[in-house]
């Protein structure tokens, strides 16, 4: 795979969410991933899709209505492992992880965070991994 750059925008006022990738090699659009939202068709519309990495920066300047995140490129197994932090059921738990997509193995990353701290507020236990992923709880909401 071609070494890519991350971006994700978040819409402040509906919390639609896409990722960007741009190829390292010449700046131009490599994968666009639609997260959360319905507002895509006018992202085409007037010019606006941001199609070189040149244009995402341009985006900067809309900060009261976007925020612009530079995402970690480490989708891995092994990251995501070490960041849940429960080692149980490692095998059984990588066959579920390798079964999803890109869009889902951010989402993982993106709601591990708030379901720790879920988690600390109600006392629960915390899910083994391989069940986390089968039952796609990085879909709750936390």
């Amino acid at each position: 795979m071609e070494k890519c750059t991350t971006y994700k925008v978040t819409f402040k006022e509906t919390a639609d969410e896409w990722l960007f990738q741009y190829r390292d090699s010449d700046g131009t659009i490599y994968s666009f991933f639609n997260i959360k939202g319905k507002r895509v068709l006018k992202l085409f519309a007037n010019g606006q899709f941001p199609g070189t990495v040149k244009e995402m920066e341009n985006w900067t300047k809309y900060k009261q209505l976007v925020t612009i995140e530079l995402v970690l490129d480490d989708y891995s197994f092994e990251a995501f492992w070490v960041k849940y932090n429960l080692k149980v059921k490692k095998d059984h738990s990588q066959k579920a992880f390798e079964k999803l997509s890109l869009v889902e193995k951010i989402k993982c990353f993106n709601a591990l965070k708030k379901y720790d701290e879920s988690l600390l507020k109600t006392g629960q236990a915390k899910a083994h991994l391989v069940t986390w992923l089968n039952q796609k709880r990085y879909n709750d909401e936390y």
